[in-house]
């Protein structure tokens, strides 16, 4: 389906914020919740990441260019959320360490799957945010360097880091 139509002109419109939403929800909600953790808090940022989208709307005129500025906002919502509730990278880690041990997030039965989210909580968040956009979303370093507004290598850089930090964690917390 064509959230644009080419033939007029682009006008703010309910239905093409109602097909954005229905197309983007849920992954643009698993994206903060991995951030987060939380399903209350990731309720609270989605909806202020879709508040935000639908009042900056009118700016957004190319198809391919919507899960972008999405993520975009949702990067930024996300790290706004994270740097008005944390004072530094210990407490954010701790906290959503605790909030990952006491949720629904994760099943508990797989015990590999549990220490991989724990694991994920060790990366700085800029690192989550990259290995989460390319690991769980699959989106192309591209896409995801117009997103965080980075260049190509230093992605590529930043997820094989990450990528090194989740298996050292893994291999030492068997």
């Amino acid at each position: 389906m064509l959230l644009f139509n080419r033939n007029k002109p682009q006008s703010h419109s309910a239905d093409r914020f109602t097909e954005i939403v229905k197309r983007f929800r849920e992954p643009i909600y698993w994206f903060v919740r991995r951030q987060v953790v939380s399903h209350h808090d990731a309720d609270d940022v989605v909806q202020e990441v879709f508040i935000r989208a639908y009042r900056s709307m009118d700016s957004l005129r190319d198809e391919k260019a919507v899960r972008p500025w999405l993520y975009r906002i949702a990067v930024n919502e996300t790290a706004r959320f994270l740097s008005s509730r944390y004072h530094n990278e210990a407490e954010l880690t701790e906290d959503l360490s605790q909030n990952l041990m006491q949720g629904e997030y994760v099943d508990y039965d797989n015990a590999m799957g549990v220490t991989f989210q724990k694991a994920l909580l060790t990366l700085s968040e800029k690192q989550r945010m990259v290995f989460e956009l390319r690991y769980y979303n699959e989106l192309p370093y591209e896409e995801i360097s117009r997103i965080c507004d980075t260049s190509v290598n230093t992605l590529k850089t930043t997820y094989h880091i990450a990528r090194q930090k989740i298996t050292d964690y893994i291999i030492n917390h068997q």
